[in-house]
């Protein structure tokens, strides 16, 4: 009979990676609570430092933060070896990482474009690579971050919208793969979310138009006619349900957590 993370035997783990933005933090610490040892792979060291901390206290798990930038070559498999030798083993591996920029085709340079696909999209799956032969024997999970934007891209989303369709189309052809070797690979496409990218979108608009922060937010949902603009915690747990044996017979999905953007399609 084959077992879910959750059902076999030892202490999960669970590779977070972009461990050090506002997501991959509340996806440690959901997995944590759910009682998973935490590998926190990011690229600033003090940030990842300070969250591998706050987790490890809210938590009592273990939790071991590993900076890496996916983008330069051999990161990927040095993190992967590096999580492995620290926890002996890899149940989980959840890719909230992905810097980009905003802007059209015309807007946005060729520089922005190799950027945006090396953090989010080409490190995932150069981790993913590494991270195989161990989740292969876990018999584990993969969760990939994607966006609405891969059904739902505005001129200004030329990027992230290709992006997020890339993660999409890349999950569905892994998860074939997955179930030759008994790993189980999903996709989260979250929405709006709160956290220091939006904020920084905001705060130009909230100034033009004489707002608060919190009225600027509220403000910003209903231009996409949705009550509310995500947490990171939704998101969190949408990735937490997936990498649990309460998704054991789910594969190859992609789990919208926007708040009903994409209801009408």
């Amino acid at each position: 009979m084959n077992r879910s993370p959750d059902e076999a035997g030892g202490t999960k783990v669970s590779l977070v990676l972009g461990g050090s933005g506002d997501i991959g933090a509340a996806v440690a610490l959901k997995l944590a609570a759910d009682g998973h040892d935490i590998a926190l792979a990011g690229r600033s060291t003090i940030r990842l430092a300070e969250i591998a901390t706050n987790v490890e206290r809210a938590s009592g798990r273990r939790v071991q933060s590993f900076a890496h930038d996916l983008c330069e070559p051999g990161a990927a498999d040095a993190l992967v070896a590096e999580a492995v030798a620290a926890f002996g083993r890899l149940d989980v591996l959840a890719t909230c990482a992905g810097e980009f920029k905003r802007g059209d085709l015309l807007a946005l340079t060729p520089q922005d474009w190799e950027d945006g696909f090396g953090a989010m999209f080409f490190g995932a799956v150069k981790t993913m690579r590494a991270a195989w032969p161990h989740l292969k024997a876990a018999r584990g999970r993969i969760v990939m971050i994607a966006g609405v934007f891969a059904y739902k891209p505005p001129a200004f989303g030329a990027l992230p919208g290709a992006l997020a369709a890339a993660v999409l189309n890349f999950t569905k052809s892994t998860a074939e793969l997955g179930l030759r070797d008994g790993i189980a690979v999903n996709c989260v496409l979250p929405g709006p979310i709160a956290g220091h990218r939006m904020d920084e979108n905001l705060i130009g608009f909230a100034a033009e138009h004489g707002l608060s922060h919190e009225e600027a937010l509220v403000s910003y949902a209903r231009q996409f006619g949705i009550e509310r603009v995500g947490k990171p915690e939704d998101v969190a747990e949408a990735i937490a349900f997936l990498a649990s044996s309460a998704a054991e017979f789910v594969r190859g999905a992609s789990l919208v957590v926007d708040g009903g953007l994409l209801r009408t399609l």
